[in-house]
């Protein structure tokens, strides 16, 4: 027996003495003194700037979403993917956070190739019309189903209308899904529930929405109007945004289109100090809830803004339609109504 104790002991000693992988990040940063923060999952480390350098060493046990920040508790201003390599860094203060200049590491460079290469079949309708994007993120969720910048894009195709449920599902199935935020994982699932049920050719489910002042708001409310519903936010910075690319549409339309925008802020005080001091022309509702709001659920809401573009007989034209893309799709919906007349 004293044989197979000796080959173990040989085989725990050379393992043991087997370097573990890790990271090593050399850094530099402009504007900036004191300590920073490396922080990644649960994980949170700090080093001392020196001469305006910093390091870092580690390990990770798959590629992992990083940020580079002046504070233990800061947001992820200056953020790449880390991997047990060696990686540079190029950052710099700008209050108040700190910038990512320029990363230098196989992992980044894996996301640059990869958003280049999704870049080309996004750009391409017959490619996207012939299954290239499926087939692209089916060979890459294979590949590298631990990488979280494979696993957050994932989460983003399957809930775009440029896959079907199924492909969607088989990816979802194929990488970690422990590496999304729970609340972000809960919204695909909600999101994909919702393609099942409601999608463009539908109609729209009956609806109404109460206004600030106590009016209502349902489809018969504007008979022979096309209807844009626009949920948003005050805390969503491109729910405003899309305010101020909305408004020529709405006058170039000149009556064709009505929008009723929904806010679900936690109260309805935080809408109604916003729109005191705005002069948006179209119709302002609220519903309550957030999130959580059944009808919300009902129709896959999971961001914001999430927009419904619906034809004046209740069917739905676009779900999330790019603004600029809105008066070309009233028209030509209206000149086909003409034709069939």
């Amino acid at each position: 027996m004293a044989k197979p104790v000796l080959i173990l002991l040989a085989f725990l000693l050379i393992y043991s003495c087997t370097p573990k992988p890790e990271f090593k990040i050399k850094g530099s940063i402009e504007n900036y003194e004191g300590y920073v923060f490396l922080r990644y999952g649960n994980i949170s480390d700090s080093t001392l700037i020196e001469n305006g350098e910093f390091e870092f060493t580690g390990s990770v046990d798959q590629v992992r979403r990083a940020t580079i920040i002046n504070k233990a508790d800061g947001i992820y201003s200056a953020s790449f993917f880390l991997d047990n390599e060696d990686i540079t860094l190029k950052t710099a203060y700008k209050e108040p956070f700190i910038r990512l200049l320029e990363v230098n590491s196989e992992a980044n460079r894996l996301m640059e190739q990869i958003l280049g290469d999704l870049e080309v079949v996004m750009e391409d309708e017959e490619k996207l019309r012939s299954n290239e994007l499926f087939l692209y993120m089916d060979s890459i969720t294979h590949l590298y189903p631990n990488n979280q910048f494979i696993v957050e894009l994932t989460s983003e195709v399957v809930t775009s209308d440029f896959v079907t449920i199924d492909q969607s599902r088989q990816l979802l199935s194929q990488i970690d899904t422990a590496l999304l935020d729970p609340l972000e994982l809960k919204s695909i699932i909600v999101s994909l529930d919702r393609q099942e049920r409601i999608n463009p050719g539908d109609q729209f489910p009956n609806f109404t929405f109460e206004g600030f002042e106590g009016e209502t708001y349902s489809q018969n409310s504007f008979p022979d109007q096309y209807i844009l519903i626009d949920f948003w936010a005050t805390w969503c910075g491109p729910c405003i945004k899309g305010f101020g690319e909305l408004r020529p549409i709405y006058e170039e339309l000149d009556g064709k289109l009505e929008v009723i925008a929904v806010s679900i802020d936690p109260n309805k005080e935080l809408p109604m100090k916003h729109l005191s001091q705005k002069n948006y022309p179209w119709k302002q509702a609220y519903a309550k809830g957030e999130f959580e709001n059944p009808f919300l659920e009902q129709l896959g809401v999971v961001f914001l803004p999430f927009y419904y573009l619906i034809s004046p007989d209740g069917e739905i034209l676009a779900i999330n339609p790019d603004i600029a893309e809105i008066p070309e799709l009233v028209k030509k919906r209206s000149s086909l109504k003409e034709v069939l007349k």
